[in-house]
């Protein structure tokens, strides 16, 4: 995992929203930016609504959701932090 993900994820915990990132940056944008974000890009109406339940239904004190892009493809993914 790159460092710059992993700043943001220590940065926006507990706080709603999704990390959106490449091989150099990191980007969070909180819940109500998610939907501007979707409203004003050409992902398939398919992504959104994976996106948009995706993170209605995660705990963001112990995951968070992330958004890569790279070679044609969109990713979205879920990481967990797991307590000792």
């Amino acid at each position: 995992m790159s460092p710059h993900l992993t700043h943001s994820f220590a940065k926006n915990r507990g706080t709603r929203g999704v990390h959106f990132y490449d091989s150099a940056n990191c980007e969070f944008f909180t819940w109500d930016k998610v939907f501007e974000v979707l409203k004003n890009t050409s992902f398939p109406p398919t992504f959104g609504d994976r996106l948009v339940d995706t993170v209605a239904n995660y705990d963001p004190n112990k995951e968070f959701v992330a958004v890569s892009a790279g070679g044609g493809q969109v990713t979205i993914e879920i990481f967990r932090v797991e307590t000792l």
